[in-house]
């Protein structure tokens, strides 16, 4: 049988105080003695009583909920991102919520407008490729502060928390270039993803700057994953034998590039080098190690959430735009 909710009026006869003042301790407000916040909430566990916010939010017309959209829940970095805005939202007395997108622009509407309807105080939101600011429209209409994050949209007038992936793309490209190689490739990542055109940016820039004629052999766009990972350094290997080195637009596809080239009876990190990026958790303990740059996604998290803590609290806040540096971790793959 389903257990009854108990009320503010139960506790308050429980403690032997008004309903007025056990809603004042609840909430952390008024002048109320120490004393007697200590009975209030003695009794309140005694009786088991969960403050309901939601009709806490209704009465006092302010939400206590943080909206997170991000782009593939499975993905660890999206794990460790949500780690840290989850840290800094309950430290400000805030519950997070997380929705996945599935990096489909369709899906990303549906649940800007569902986060929307459930009062979230808040949105942080890593956009879907092939987002322009009219996909943020609707929360600007409804008066909700949003940070985004990860994805920047350049031109676009909204607070912003990432990394540098011009730069992530050059320590790449420097990395794979110091390993000897020439014969490169870049794959992974959607055409249009202003990550990967970053990335991809800065690997050519560093190849430029070590030789003003040298080119990536092939550049094959697609999928961030596994699979596209294995089946685009498949083709690479089929087509260009000659490849020495692979850089992958995330460490998902690296790790399939290394199934491919294993396949092909090749030696990942003597026959072909390949760098990742991301610095998933477990890239440390392939094999061999993965050579990948880290873009810090629990700062990013963080950061994110205290940017959209500070607009939810200054509601004129000018835009902040906040590119955190990446970070080579040189292993045996490269």
């Amino acid at each position: 049988m389903q257990k009854k909710r108990v009320s503010i009026k139960q506790v308050a006869e429980h403690a032997g105080v008004s309903a007025a003042t056990v809603s004042l301790v609840l909430n952390d407000k008024g002048s109320i003695s120490e004393e007697t916040r200590r009975q209030v909430r003695r009794s309140a566990k005694a009786l088991g009583f969960i403050l309901n916010k939601n009709a806490a939010r209704l009465r006092s017309g302010r939400s206590l909920l943080i909206g997170l959209i991000v782009n593939d829940i499975s993905n660890p970095f999206f794990a460790e991102l949500s780690a840290n805005v989850e840290l800094e939202a309950a430290g400000a007395g805030y519950l997070s919520v997380m929705a996945n997108t599935q990096d489909d622009l369709a899906r990303q509407q549906s649940v800007i407008e569902t986060m929307i309807g459930q009062g979230v105080a808040g949105l942080i939101i890593s956009a879907a490729t092939g987002s322009d600011g009219s996909a943020f429209d609707v929360i600007r209409e409804h008066g909700i502060p949003f940070v985004l994050c990860v994805r920047d949209l350049p031109g676009y007038g909204a607070d912003f928390v990432g990394f540098d992936n011009f730069e992530a793309g050059v320590l790449a490209g420097r990395r794979i270039l110091g390993a000897g190689r020439r014969n490169i490739a870049f794959i992974g990542g959607a055409a249009d993803n202003t990550n990967r055109i970053g990335r991809f940016e800065g690997v050519k820039y560093a190849m430029r700057q070590a030789d003003p004629d040298l080119t990536l052999l092939a550049d094959l766009a697609g999928p961030a994953t596994r699979q596209f990972g294995d089946e685009a350094a498949t083709d690479l290997l089929n087509r260009m034998p000659d490849v020495e080195g692979i850089v992958c637009f995330n460490d998902y596809v690296a790790i399939g590039a290394y199934a491919a080239i294993h396949a092909a009876g090749r030696k990942v990190g003597s026959d072909v080098a390949v760098i990742g990026f991301d610095n998933v958790p477990e890239s440390a303990a392939w094999n061999p190690p993965l050579t990948t740059v880290e873009l810090f996604p629990r700062a990013i998290g963080g950061r994110a959430a205290k940017t959209l803590l500070d607009k939810i609290a200054h509601e004129n806040a000018a835009p902040e735009r906040v590119r955190l540096t990446p970070q080579l971790f040189p292993r045996k793959s490269a």
